[in-house]
């Protein structure tokens, strides 16, 4: 009974914006702790409670290119109360209160998201004192040969990555001009998918059990999505060409219930519109259709050609726009 009404005594406090300084034993201050996360471009800041700290107002802003993608109070709920407002778009206002002092524990978990490359300042201020700390939020490039903003595929690659499709090649490199091979495309629509288990296994005779793309082709074998060749192979490393691309992510739309109505010929105006496979035509013109896949030139298509890394990431992230 006694902290039940302990407990909203606290919460007249804090909610009146009154007295909530008399609570605490002695100013103690604010810890500030940036986590980088390991797959996407975002950071998670944690504030914590210094020595003997029982209770606090704050307010954090951040600048405009910053987006604040989660905020929460992560005091235990058994330790006090939390109230949070971070409805104004570049401010949290944070309010707290214990009903013990607090050592070095976390009250609130804040999690941005970024550009590559940038660094944004943030400033915390405790609201009763005015007193503030300022400090620096920086988003490191995760690829060492994709640091130019300006580069088409610059914003395709990292936005791939920060979905968890595509990762690098190693030593830090994502090798946007390299061809991509069919069990990475194999292994990335298997990654959208959740990385469910296969029932059975693929009969292709060169995928061997225990490769890093086993499972995504059995996967994938299994749902459809893929096809082998006539002599039983799947050819796991040879480079995906467009087409091939293309009539696999048009397979895993369906999967995923798509249901598709071509507009005439859409690919009329193409020159080479007479290469594309029969097997690949109903994929090609529902990818050029949907806006996912763009010509080579405006009057060409490349069909037989192969896809490098970077134009597959613009074409994944052009099918998650279009979902």
């Amino acid at each position: 009974m006694m902290k039940k009404l302990f407990a909203l005594l606290l919460a007249a406090v804090m909610l009146l914006g009154a007295g909530a300084t008399a609570l605490a034993a002695e100013p103690a201050g604010y810890d500030v702790r940036a986590t980088d996360s390991s797959r996407t471009n975002s950071l998670t800041v944690g504030v914590f409670a210094g020595e003997g700290l029982k209770n606090g107002r704050l307010e954090l802003t951040y600048p405009e290119g910053l987006t604040l993608v989660s905020a929460r109070g992560t005091l235990d709920a058994g330790a006090g109360i939390t109230d949070l407002d971070a409805s104004k778009p570049g401010t949290v206002h944070f309010a707290w209160a214990a009903y013990a002092a607090q050592k070095d524990a976390q009250l609130l978990q804040l999690t941005f998201r970024g550009q590559h490359g940038k660094s944004y300042e943030l400033t915390l201020t405790e609201t009763e004192t005015g007193k503030q700390a300022k400090f620096q939020l920086a988003f490191d490039f995760r690829f060492a040969d994709v640091m130019d903003e300006n580069a088409w595929y610059y914003d395709a690659v990292y936005a791939a990555y920060d979905a968890g499709l595509m990762n690098g090649v190693g030593e830090g490199l994502f090798a946007p001009n390299a061809t991509l091979d069919r069990a990475t495309l194999a292994t990335v629509l298997y990654r959208e998918a959740g990385e469910p288990a296969a029932k059975g296994t693929a009969s292709f005779t060169d995928i061997a059990e225990g490769q890093w793309y086993t499972d995504a082709v059995n996967w994938a074998a299994e749902q459809g999505v893929v096809n082998g060749y006539p002599d039983g192979t799947f050819r796991p490393e040879a480079p995906i060409t467009r087409q091939e691309m293309a009539t696999m992510l048009y397979r895993y739309w369906k999967l995923r219930g798509g249901k598709y109505t071509a507009k005439d010929d859409v690919l009329a105006g193409y020159q080479d519109r007479g290469e594309v496979a029969d097997w690949a035509l109903e994929a090609m013109s529902w990818t050029v259709q949907s806006g996912i896949i763009v010509g080579m030139t405006p009057t060409t298509l490349n069909p037989a050609g192969s896809a490098t890394r970077a134009q597959v990431a613009l074409v994944l992230v052009n099918y998650l726009k279009m979902n």
